[in-house]
């Protein structure tokens, strides 16, 4: 045993780098404590241990090194303390961040591989559905140019992570007297189905009613492919006696934040009916 350690030595008994202890030596955060006068080498003292220690445990709360030069500097016990619960409170807030990233990805996997066992295009089905609340700035889209930024101006509204990216949430309104009167082509309003947990003014607040949808899915345009697959929903309700009671949804299934191939990209109708 020694009291003066080379850098290797100091590097091997504490589990990190040479290249980590010379970098802490250029940024003055943690220096050798003996300078040989003749050859220059530089030495650690085994004393040194506990402060290295220090550094390291502190790096492994994801410190930076200006917080750590803060933390070692005229060490007290309420200037730690303080600065252990700042960090923790960061660290907390990260967390609580991942677990949301998480829970999102994982909702968004469950989804998609629910997708890929479906093959009912252009088939009209009749699914029941919950009551869900909308967020919406009221305001028609008449072409692709006012979707880019409605769908914009909604994201932002957002504090949710990662909230369209390979969902169903975004859509279109598509009003009940446009649907009776077949004008499939008019202006329509744009949508994200809320989360629970999204705190929405009332001003942009409008609830959807749970219960059956006539539901249909088709590739093609959000805007100007839909008539097609309206027409063949109208055309079942008459043959199968059901009444539309109220605004039916229109919602990107499979958009381009999935694929680019426009054979892939989706789009369902719901048409909210009862039967006569």
């Amino acid at each position: 045993m020694k009291e003066k350690l080379t850098i290797g030595e100091m590097a091997k008994l504490r589990g990190v780098t040479a290249e980590a202890l010379r970098h802490y030596d250029r940024i003055d955060l943690f220096k050798p404590q003996f300078v040989d006068p003749h050859s220059g080498y530089r030495y650690y003292s085994i004393f040194q241990y506990e402060i290295l220690g220090t550094i390291k445990e502190l790096r492994q709360l994801r410190m930076t090194t200006d917080e750590i030069k803060e933390y070692l500097n005229e060490r007290n016990f309420s200037k730690s303390l303080e600065i252990l619960k700042d960090k923790h409170e960061e660290l907390v807030a990260k967390l609580n961040e991942l677990n949301e990233l998480e829970e999102s990805i994982r909702e968004k996997i469950i989804y998609l591989e629910r997708v890929e066992k479906e093959s009912d295009l252009q088939q009209v089905v009749f699914r029941k559905i919950k009551t869900r609340q909308l967020l919406t700035l009221n305001e028609k889209i008449n072409n692709n140019f006012e979707l880019c930024y409605g769908v914009l101006n909604l994201e932002n509204m957002l504090t949710e992570k990662t909230p369209i990216l390979a969902s169903n949430r975004l859509g279109i309104i598509i009003e009940e007297s446009n649907l009776r009167l077949e004008r499939f082509e008019e202006p329509s309003t744009i949508f994200i189905v809320a989360k629970n947990k999204e705190s929405i003014p009332n001003t942009y607040q409008m609830t959807i009613p749970g219960g059956v949808f006539a539901c249909i899915r088709y590739n093609g345009e959000l805007l100007s492919s839909r008539s097609e697959s309206l027409r063949k929903i109208l055309n079942h309700l008459e043959t199968n006696r059901y009444q539309i009671i109220g605004d039916a949804l229109q919602i990107m299934h499979l958009d381009i934040t999935i694929t680019d191939k426009p054979n892939e990209i989706i789009f369902e109708i719901q048409v909210p009916v009862r039967k006569l």
